[in-house]
């Protein structure tokens, strides 16, 4: 593919991180939700958004970029417990 071809095309190699970020607390939160979703995609979970990628980890940070992914953060009166 040459640079004319590219040319009025948008091309996106990964999903957008900030995107990402906007919707979670933290990196730290991102990788780790991103990463556990990314292992139910792989383990045959349906994809909830419509993506041009096939990798699972792309799919996840599509995900989380379109808020689809809903998460918890445990109190921490529920990690003593447990």
């Amino acid at each position: 593919m040459t640079l004319a071809d590219l040319e009025g095309r948008k091309l996106m190699a990964f999903p957008s991180l900030e995107q990402s970020l906007d919707k979670v607390s933290n990196r730290y939160l991102l990788v780790a939700l991103a990463c556990k979703r990314a292992r139910q995609i792989n383990r045959g979970a349906a994809a909830r958004v419509a993506s041009n990628h096939h990798k699972p980890t792309s799919v996840a940070l599509e995900e989380i970029a379109a808020a689809k992914v809903a998460y918890r953060v445990k109190e921490e009166r529920e990690t003593a417990m447990a």
